[in-house]
C-alpha cells in the first residue's frame, strides 16, 4: 500500500543542511494501523509528510497504492492526495466555517456535486458522533470534538490512507481514548490504512498493528505490536 524507498529529506541553507530523514525504506501493508514512534526531532513527522509528498524528498521514491507520487506533477499530485487523508495535532479547522462547512470544503475543492457533499457530511458526522454540532463553529467545540471533526473532514474524500500526525498529544487521557477508538473504527469499517506518528508507546499498544522506531532521521526497527490494551 505504502512503500518508501531510500527516501531522504534535508532542510536549511546549502552550507548547513539538517538531514531530517536519512535514507529510510519502509513498507506498510494495506489495512494496517502502523505507528511511527520516536523522540522529538527524530524525523517522524517529516517522514509522515513525505508519504503524501507535502514534503518532496531530496532522493528516493514514495509509492502509494502502486502509484509513484514522486514522479507526479503538481496537478496530478493534488488529485492523488484525495485518496490520502491527513489529520494534525492542532486540528487545522477553519475558524470562520461551521463544522459542516469544514467537512464539505475538500469536496468543494474536488468539484463534488452539492447533494453528494451534503450526504457525505452527514454520513461522517454521524460516524464521529457529532451530527448535532453541524451548525456550530470550531471555537464552540472541545479539543476532542475538534479532532473528531478533523477526522470526518479527512474521511470526506473517502481516502484509502489516513495519515495522523500526533493526533492525541494535545488531548487528555480520556479524550485520547475516544479518538483512538474512532481511528480504530475508521480502519475496521472503511478498510482505511492508518499511519500514526506519536511519541507515546501506550498509544501504539492501544491501536497499532505494527510500529516503526525512528532515531536521528533513521528507521532503526519495525515490528508487529503484540500487546493491545483496551482500558
Amino acid at each position: 500500500m505504502i512503500s518508501l524507498q531510500q527516501v531522504s529529506k534535508s532542510f536549511g541553507p546549502p552550507n548547513n543542511r539538517f538531514l531530517a530523514v536519512d535514507s529510510v525504506t519502509l513498507s506498510i501493508e494495506e489495512g494496517n494501523i502502523h505507528g511511527i514512534i520516536g523522540a522529538s526531532g527524530a524525523g517522524k513527522s517529516t517522514l509522515l509528510r513525505l508519504m503524501n509528498v507535502l514534503e518532496r524528498p531530496d532522493s528516493g521514491r514514495v509509492i502509494v497504492d502502486k502509484r509513484d507520487l514522486t514522479g507526479l506533477g503538481n496537478r496530478q499530485l493534488r488529485e492523488a492526495r484525495r485518496s490520502i487523508g491527513m489529520i494534525f495535532q492542532h486540528f487545522n479547522l477553519i475558524s470562520n466555517r461551521t463544522v459542516g462547512g469544514n467537512i464539505v470544503l475538500p469536496l468543494e475543492l474536488a468539484g463534488v456535486p452539492k447533494k453528494e457533499r451534503l450526504n457525505r457530511m452527514e454520513e461522517y458526522l454521524h460516524f464521529v458522533g457529532l451530527w448535532d454540532k453541524v451548525d456550530q463553529y470550531p471555537a464552540q467545540l472541545s479539543g476532542g470534538q475538534k479532532q473528531r471533526v478533523a477526522i470526518a473532514r479527512a474521511l470526506a474524500n473517502r481516502p484509502r490512507v489516513l495519515l495522523c500526525d500526533e493526533p492525541t498529544s494535545a488531548l487528555d487521557s480520556v479524550t485520547t481514548s475516544g479518538i483512538l477508538d474512532v481511528l480504530r473504527h475508521v480502519n475496521e469499517r472503511f478498510g482505511v490504512t492508518v499511519v500514526m506518528v506519536t511519541h507515546e508507546m501506550n498509544v501504539v499498544n492501544r491501536i497499532c498493528s505494527h510500529v516503526s522506531v525512528m532515531d536521528n532521521g533513521q528507521l532503526t526497527e519495525t515490528n508487529p505490536v503484540e500487546v493491545h490494551t483496551n482500558d
